[in-house]
């Protein structure tokens, strides 16, 4: 794949970006394949807090970073706290893991699967691999998405279809809030509701406001194909249960 360039950012989809866009999928299928055979929760439990308190460790390492980054506090407070969606679904995603909440799971995994995944493939990062920026970024993101796997593969933990509706609701919430705090904080631009980010991503092409409703449209399909798969298992699991029934009839 040929190296893309963004004026003003590190290289899209050089070696360092491949091998963090590999480890989005690859770590949580590594843990699943360590703990498919175990039966007891023990060790399931044990590597979930040290996961979360690994991440929490890096989130909190990568906004002192963006701290000591900043020009001046108001710099840092427009952009450097932890308001968009890709942290809250990392936070939602260590409570899930650590306390097997339902809704912030739910919250977790489709926000996971969509925003930090457009994030990772359309990253705005400025510095590049070994600095922490870079490092600090990617490992904020990718844990996102491991957490929300984690849960999902290891721990057993699955969205229902009300889930969809939920999370959407909840996005709007933060999109809401985050409106709010952009106006007392003139100049910021928490989940990206005053202009798009300064990245070579589809979903803002569209003017402001017009690419809120495009994101809005599309989280709604996002997450529907998302479920779509626990869907279809249902199904076969429902189907497979009523031929045994009829076979011992």
């Amino acid at each position: 794949m040929s190296v893309v360039s963004f004026i003003g950012h590190v290289p899209y989809y050089d070696a360092p970006h491949l091998v963090a866009i590999a480890s989005a999928p690859l770590v949580p299928i590594l843990f699943w394949l360590a703990f498919r055979s175990q039966k007891n929760d023990l060790w399931k439990n044990r590597v979930a807090y040290v996961l979360a308190g690994l991440l929490f460790l890096n989130e909190i390492a990568y906004r002192i970073c963006l701290f000591s980054l900043a020009e001046t506090t108001t710099q840092f407070l427009n952009y450097g706290l932890p308001l968009h969606i890709c942290p809250l679904s990392l936070f939602a995603g260590l409570i899930a893991i650590t306390r097997r909440s339902q809704l912030a799971y739910e919250i977790s995994f489709f926000w996971a699967l969509t925003a930090p995944v457009n994030s990772i493939l359309t990253h705005d990062i400025m510095r590049p691999f070994p600095s922490f920026e870079f490092i600090g970024y990617f490992v904020s993101h990718c844990g996102s998405i491991w957490a929300a796997l984690y849960a999902t593969l290891v721990l057993g933990m699955r969205p229902q279809w009300i889930s969809v509706w939920r999370v959407f609701v909840a996005a709007c919430v933060v999109g809401v809030i985050s409106a709010v705090v952009d106006i007392v904080l003139v100049g910021a631009n928490y989940a990206f509701m005053i202009h798009p980010p300064d990245a070579d991503n589809p979903f803002f092409a569209a003017p402001w406001p017009w690419y809120l409703l495009v994101i809005a449209v599309s989280s709604i399909g996002m997450f529907t194909a998302i479920y779509l798969p626990f869907h279809f298992m249902d199904r076969w699991k429902a189907r497979k249960i009523a031929e045994r029934s009829a076979e011992d009839a």
